[in-house]
């Protein structure tokens, strides 16, 4: 990285805000932010958020750490004392053409000069660092990385991406290794699409990571999965993001265990928000309403032109559109054929009491 550029980027970091701050996944009570200075390793009770899932499909690797202290899937690092960066990475590299998600939680008050979380590539250089305080993930154009600060790094550009975190917080990391893009999760809200220009050659690997400048900070690894990108994975993303849609769909025994499975596609898109849920129609039920314009715009084309035009289908809402119109015009056709009957009976019969008791019949009472 060339001076000029370190110099805009010091300059870019002061001038953010030191008020965006994001809250804490949940409201446990971690220790007294003083004890960690006595003591490395400290019992934190807290495991919210841990029981959704509990798949691991990779851990950290023990072989290639300077200054860290793994345990299982905890991770310590500068356990005595900080003098530069340390970097741990995941013992498997992330398969191409798949889907890629992992979750940490923040275990430790996070300060210094920066931790970050995110991928790189089979030649970042672990302990190019362990003697300087760098933010290394995406110093490079190997890396990719998302800074405690709120900030986002790729080839030693910063740009804004989330708010600041520190302890109590989890971070989820999205890798669409089919489309090579990356996306980020805080406390599983997506931040939206951070990179789309991750590589998928076979001659590259890439792996999970995480770099610390900070003393005694400490993460855990509380799930890792990949999935194949297939009809029933693609299929499951769009159910998702319609949730009339998908309490049908987990009404199904036979679906319930592919929605477990997929649970973090069920996670918050950033475009919604709680004021929009609360003062604004759901996705379903626009939907419905749609349905009912395109239905009506199919009737019109066939009044007027003697010939129905096929509807085109322009997007993945569209079918779902579909689907809802032609429920309703099922429904409607079936009430329209109880009238007709209705109709029909009241007229064969002699008295108000015939034509009530075929009311009856029908269950319209």
């Amino acid at each position: 990285m060339s001076l000029a550029q370190l110099n805009k980027n010091v300059t870019f970091l002061r001038t953010s805000s030191n008020d965006n701050w994001s809250v804490p996944f949940c409201k446990c009570e971690y220790p007294n932010e003083t004890r960690w200075k006595v003591s490395a390793k400290k019992a934190i009770p807290c495991r919210c958020g841990e029981d959704t899932s509990r798949r691991l499909d990779w851990t950290w690797d023990k072989h290639l750490t300077m200054e860290t202290v793994v345990s299982g899937t905890e991770v310590i690092f500068h356990p005595v004392y900080s003098q530069g960066t340390s970097i741990v990475r995941g013992n498997q590299p992330l398969l191409r053409g798949r889907h890629h998600y992992w979750e940490l939680k923040i275990l430790s008050p996070l300060s210094g000069t920066d931790i970050m979380f995110g991928i790189g590539t089979d030649k970042v250089d672990l302990l190019r660092h362990q003697f300087s305080f760098t933010r290394v993930l995406g110093i490079a154009d190997q890396s990719w990385g998302y800074s405690y600060r709120g900030v986002a790094q790729h080839n030693g550009q910063l740009k804004y991406y989330g708010k600041k975190f520190s302890r109590g917080r989890i971070i989820g990391i999205y890798v669409d290794m089919f489309r090579g893009t990356l996306e980020y999760y805080l406390n599983r809200r997506s931040l939206g699409r951070a990179y789309s220009d991750i590589p998928r050659e076979e001659e590259i690997e890439i792996y999970p990571m995480v770099s610390s400048t900070s003393a005694k900070s400490s993460i855990r690894l509380i799930n890792a999965a990949s999935f194949e990108d297939n009809l029933r994975f693609n299929c499951m993303k769009v159910v998702c993001k319609y949730p009339k849609l998908l309490a049908q769909v987990k009404a199904i025994p036979g679906l319930r265990k592919i929605v477990q499975e997929l649970w973090f596609l069920q996670l918050k898109e950033p475009s919604q928000s709680e004021d929009f849920a609360l003062n604004n129609l759901h996705l379903a039920d626009e939907a419905v309403l749609c349905g009912k314009k395109l239905k009506l715009s199919h009737a019109i084309n066939t009044v007027y032109s003697g010939v129905s035009k096929p509807l085109e289908i322009n997007s993945e809402a569209q079918i779902y559109d579909n689907l809802m119109s032609n429920e309703e015009v099922n429904d409607e056709t079936k009430n329209s054929s109880q009238k007709h009957n209705i109709r029909c009976s009241s007229t064969d019969s002699n008295s108000e009491d015939d034509e009530i008791a075929v009311m009856i019949e029908n269950q319209i009472f």
